[in-house]
């Protein structure tokens, strides 16, 4: 389909009718390829975000859109209760990839949705316990319970986030301290400090919550709170206090998950197995799916209606996230992100030389966060910083974003499939954007 040509005057007045919970970010887009999108203007752009991290594959991947186009003009829709070949094959599919006993597959049409549907299975597992323990910086979705279980009701950023409007429904989640090495508050130096990093999380559950706890529920790298990467003797510990007090713990590698930390899943590169694994975005190759794949010891749904949604088993999604696997392990592409990740990492360390305001750099592979501070040594955060570097960055024509909880903290996660010279482009985009905000030293 052709898209009509609109001029500023009808894009500003079409928008009058669009209620959103984010702001615009640019101009229209209009066409995608590979790592690269275009705007109505005809200005293209490499898009260093995948499109809130979806694009594992990139824009409109040929054989990806191929398997979508496929399956629209044989079955495009089917209510939940229908099994398709699609929901059969990604069920099995999701069960081999994912590590240790994880092995029944819930079906959702978005992330928050599948979050939610896992909180609802450890409750369900967990009889009289309806407490939730997160972490500080934590993001689980939008959603009147995944807000509740994110950063988004407290003041995080130096006041309230959105949800602080809807406080009357954000109960039952208590908030622990996450293992940000980078500002650890008791100065410990990793590896060692994995139990006194968790001791939080133990001493919450023995004195601060109300009552017994479902699960605990976390990212094993968090994203939109600053793409804070948990060391693996941390998670260790946490797995060894869950299984202490019989409680479940929930991985939401929604933004980990399929390849983009160069492995497929975050649990499989730190070695800890939760007893649920929460998916979404890179799988469905830009269609919306989600899927909570559980642990086959755990009770699951009754077929009564506790957990169904009417485009919560979408045949074109599946299909498309079933070439969205094949392609991933045909090509290896989770590991081309750690390859490609390496080398960003480098030119990044490489610029953290020459500009201290760079406070620190981490990964692991395609799931880079940079913290801009005012000084290395203070590391007093530098949000204005981290703005106007994005915004150079898209005026040269590359896309990135800063972290929500987090602002001074700008994100870098393209496409798995970014070609060397794009890592190169990019790293000489963001030399050209530290020269212009930071200045030159030396």
């Amino acid at each position: 389909m052709k898209q009509p040509k609109l001029t500023p005057e009808q894009i500003a007045e079409l928008q009058q009718h669009i209620g959103y919970g984010a702001a615009w970010l640019g101009a229209v887009l209009v066409e995608g390829r590979g790592c690269r999108v275009t705007d109505i203007t005809g200005k293209s752009y490499l898009d260093c975000t995948s499109q809130a991290w979806t694009l594992a594959l990139g824009y409109n991947h040929p054989e990806v859109m191929e398997a979508a186009l496929a399956q629209a003009k044989s079955l495009s829709h089917v209510r939940a209760g229908f099994p398709t070949i699609p929901r059969l094959l990604l069920a099995k599919r999701l069960a081999d990839l994912c590590p240790g006993p994880l092995n029944r597959v819930i079906n959702a049409p978005t992330g928050s949705l599948a979050v939610e549907a896992a909180l609802k299975l450890a409750m369900i597992n967990r009889p009289g316990a309806h407490r939730f323990i997160t972490f500080y910086h934590a993001y689980h979705g939008s959603t009147l319970a995944t807000m509740a279980a994110s950063w988004m009701g407290t003041q995080t950023t130096g006041h309230f986030g959105p949800g602080v409007k809807f406080l009357p429904f954000m109960q039952n989640f208590v908030r622990v301290p996450n293992a940000y090495c980078y500002r650890c508050p008791r100065r410990a130096a990793y590896p060692d400090c994995s139990a006194e990093c968790a001791a939080p999380l133990r001493d919450t559950i023995l004195r601060g919550v109300d009552g017994p706890v479902a699960a605990v529920l976390l990212e094993p790298i968090q994203g939109n709170g600053g793409q804070i990467p948990f060391p693996a003797p941390f998670l260790w510990e946490v797995r060894r206090i869950c299984d202490e007090f019989g409680i479940l713990l929930i991985f939401d590698e929604i933004q980990t998950g399929f390849g983009r930390t160069g492995r497929m899943f975050a649990a499989e590169l730190l070695g800890v197995t939760p007893d649920m694994l929460v998916l979404s975005k890179g799988m469905g190759g830009g269609f919306p799916i989600a899927a909570v794949v559980a642990d086959d010891r755990l009770k699951m749904f009754e077929p009564t209606g506790e957990d169904v949604y009417t485009f919560g088993s979408n045949p074109i999604a599946q299909a498309a996230a079933l070439k969205v696997i094949e392609v991933l392990e045909r090509d290896r592409i989770p590991e081309r992100a750690a390859r490609m990740g390496a080398i960003f990492t480098r030119g990044l360390l490489e610029l953290q030389a020459r500009h201290p305001e760079v406070g620190d750099v981490r990964g692991p592979g395609l799931f880079i966060g940079v913290e801009m501070v005012k000084d290395p040594e203070t590391k007093e955060p530098a949000p204005a910083e981290a703005r106007r570097i994005v915004e150079e960055a898209w005026s040269r024509g590359v896309i990135l974003a800063t972290a929500s909880a987090l602002p001074n903290v700008i994100k870098i996660k393209p496409p798995l499939i970014i070609e060397e010279s794009d890592v190169a482009l990019v790293l000489d985009v963001l030399a050209d954007c530290l020269k212009a905000v930071c200045g030159t030293r030396g």
